[in-house]
């Protein structure tokens, strides 16, 4: 006899937006949980999708069908998206289905000193950040952080166009670069943490949180796992806990990653990830199980909802 339990597929549908510079196995690790689940799993990156409007409203297209149709639509998209990016999200908030992310939030976490100032603004304990795209001001910079700072271009991500600078020399050289591409810069105040090259990474999945430290590799000072840097589950402290959850309040959004430090006992978030990686190296399939879950749960949550309007709705008449 065959005790293995045959989970049930609800018959709701499930979409991903990927980004053009999607990550296969995070991908493909997504598809296979979500299969396990909904009925209608579709996975698409966003430069497939044709945006068209008419005087019913705008609908995304692929292969014919409207994507607005599915329950749930999942756009993980990176600043290198941004131009249709911003369409896209505009139009699934627009639509009936359900998803865990919003425009406001794409917008701001793909605007590093944005997501600075706005975090800031309400109180949430940051980094102290400079913004400029001239070379001439970052003398105003310095004084403001001093050496050694983090520079970071504004449309960086996974490590990526980001560099410890640690004396002027190094400082010009870089901006003479960066210049020449008129690239918006951010620095940030360098972090003398009590362990340097580690920090938190905190999953949110609606209200639950899941911690992850991560620990750079060895010579490097940045801790992302996508420069060979490694991960491993904590236990967060309530401090940590206030912080993510107040932080992805803040931005309206049900899935995403606060990055923090330790800065002299007191966390504080260094970024918030918009779409972040599940470390399957580390975690297997944890995250992206959590993430799949938790969409089902609203939208069937959602759907009896719907449900009971229209019985109302029907005693009414």
């Amino acid at each position: 006899m065959n005790n293995k339990v045959i989970q049930k597929k609800e018959k709701i549908s499930f979409l991903i937006i990927g980004s053009k510079r999607f990550k296969k196995s995070t991908a493909k690790a997504m598809v296979e949980e979500a299969k396990k689940t909904f009925e209608h799993v579709l996975f698409i990156t966003i430069d497939k999708i044709q945006i068209q409007t008419s005087d019913s409203g705008v609908g995304l297209f692929y292969k014919g069908r409207n994507l607005l149709s599915y329950d749930a639509i999942y756009p993980r998209l990176s600043s290198s998206d941004f131009l249709l990016g911003e369409a896209v999200i505009k139009a699934i908030e627009q639509s009936a289905a359900y998803s865990p992310v919003n425009l406001k939030a794409y917008q701001i976490t793909n605007h590093k000193f944005y997501t600075a100032q706005k975090l800031s603004n309400v109180g949430i304990p940051g980094v102290l950040s400079t913004l400029f795209i001239s070379p001439k001001f970052s003398k105003l910079a310095v004084k403001e952080t001093g050496f050694p700072f983090v520079m970071k271009l504004i449309s960086g991500f996974a490590g990526k166009g980001v560099v410890l600078v640690r004396d002027p020399s190094q400082m010009n050289s870089i901006l003479d670069a960066v210049h020449l591409f008129e690239e918006f810069i951010c620095t940030q105040q360098f972090v003398k943490s009590k362990k340097p090259g580690t920090d938190v990474r905190c999953y949110i999945i609606g209200n639950y949180v899941l911690a992850v430290k991560r620990i750079s590799a060895k010579g490097d000072w940045r801790s992302n796992l996508s420069r060979g840097g490694s991960a491993k589950l904590i236990n967060p402290s309530q401090e940590m806990l206030d912080i993510a959850q107040k932080s992805a309040k803040v931005l309206g959004v049900d899935l995403c990653a606060v990055d923090m430090m330790d800065k002299n006992g007191k966390w504080v978030v260094i970024e918030v990830n918009f779409m972040p990686g599940p470390f399957m190296k580390y975690l297997g399939d944890m995250v992206v199980h959590e993430w799949i879950q938790f969409i089902k749960r609203k939208v069937l949550l959602k759907k009896k909802k719907e449900l009971r309007k229209e019985k109302k709705a029907e005693k009414k008449i």
